[in-house]
Parts: C-alpha cells; sequence; structure tokens
C-alpha cells in the first residue's frame, strides 16, 4: 500500500513539473517577421547573515518578435526562445516556428 501511494505521489509530481514547463506565451499575430528583440535581465539575490551570507546573480532573458500584417500594422509580443532561434527577419508567423 505504501509503495503504491509513493508511486502515485511521485507520478502527480512529475505531472505538476511538467505542466510547469509549459509555454505561457500566446502565439502573435500572423505577419511576416520585421524585427527580434532579447532582453536580458539580471538582478542579485542575497540570503543568509554573518558568516553565511551569499549572493548570486539571477538572471532571465525576454525574446520578442514584431511581425507586420497584410494592412501594414506591426505587432510586438513575447515568444519562448525555440521560437526566437528559428523565426528569421522576413520569414511568415507562425509557419517559421516549425522550422
Amino acid at each position: 500500500m505504501r509503495r503504491a501511494l509513493a508511486a502515485l505521489g511521485a507520478a502527480a509530481l512529475a505531472l505538476t513539473a511538467l505542466a510547469g514547463c509549459g509555454s505561457d506565451h500566446e502565439q502573435g499575430p500572423a505577419g511576416q517577421v520585421v524585427a527580434k528583440d532579447k532582453d536580458r535581465d539580471c538582478h542579485t539575490t542575497t540570503t543568509g547573515s554573518g558568516k553565511k551570507r551569499r549572493t548570486h546573480q539571477s538572471c532571465d532573458t525576454e525574446y520578442e518578435l514584431t511581425t507586420r500584417d497584410k494592412q501594414g500594422g506591426d505587432h510586438e509580443f513575447e515568444v519562448p526562445s525555440y521560437v526566437y532561434d528559428n523565426c528569421r527577419r522576413g520569414s511568415a508567423y507562425p509557419g517559421c516556428i516549425d522550422r
């Protein structure tokens, strides 16, 4: 019984971890990629006190594409890194995602 509960708990934890890896980015509007931008945001975090005081730097990168629709309007939106890497300037979005 304990093994069954442990296995069930491990499976639930694995599913939770996989759900956390999902993208929170919505797909942007279709169009031609006219610009790409990558912003890196870093900050220093300090933990502990006295001799056990530690600092470390934590960095996040935001990837953005700008597409131009058929009416000539530009749309800037965030994308995951693999979309940023796959979509070059001049390519058709969202077709460039699965290159």
